[in-house]
């Protein structure tokens, strides 16, 4: 049995605004990536990891590209022009390549998912109080893609990080401290959950 509602023509309309926000930002995002491939493919942890962030978000866009044709459009909307330009221009701390190594790529990758992250929870809350379930599907399964691509690159930063500095001759970096990060950074994270991990999606 479907555990889809009636929905109202004035909810109907805030879902539309925004999976059409998300898609603009998807977009943004992926735009970004596909210049970040080229300038990380020679790198044996960044390289393969951006190509799984870009995957993921191309992803994400089809399926809201296909979402949107249920839900429907507010093209040319006040609400979605501004949104998506609002998400356009945060989504830009990724669009410029800058020559400070791929640490930095990695950085401006995280800040654009954590983004994205909560404007997927936002509208997974929106469509749950709306009475949308498939919409709620559609952005908690996105919402996975982003915290994952987040805790990969948890994981994945301290190795690039160090790898940059010993080619900048910094000959006395410790590549254990890796290793020291990761287990900082877990125990970090696990220290602040103030959910515990007892909320579901």
């Amino acid at each position: 049995m479907s555990q889809q509602t009636a929905i109202d023509e004035k909810g109907q309309k805030t879902i539309a605004d925004y999976v059409g926000d998300s898609l603009a930002l998807e977009g943004h995002i992926e735009e970004a990536l596909d210049r970040q491939l080229a300038s990380t493919k020679d790198d044996p942890t960044a390289g393969p990891a951006v190509q799984r962030f870009h995957d993921m978000v191309k992803a994400n866009k089809e399926a809201l590209k296909a979402h949107q044709e249920v839900v429907g459009s507010t093209v040319g909307n006040p609400v979605v022009e501004f949104g998506a330009n609002v998400l356009g221009k945060a989504a830009g701390l990724i669009d410029k390549m800058r020559a400070e190594g791929i640490s930095k790529i990695l950085r401006d990758d995280y800040t654009a998912f954590n983004m994205a992250a909560i404007s997927y929870t936002m509208l997974h809350a929106t469509a749950l109080a709306l009475g949308d379930q498939r919409t709620a599907t559609v952005a908690a399964t996105a919402l996975r893609g982003h915290a994952s691509a987040i805790q990969e690159i948890n994981h994945i930063i301290a190795d690039v990080v160090i790898r940059e500095l010993q080619k900048d001759d910094h000959t006395l970096a410790d590549p254990m401290a890796a290793a020291k990060n990761r287990e900082a950074v877990d125990s970090i994270w696990k220290e602040t959950d103030k959910a515990n991990g007892s909320m579901s999606i």
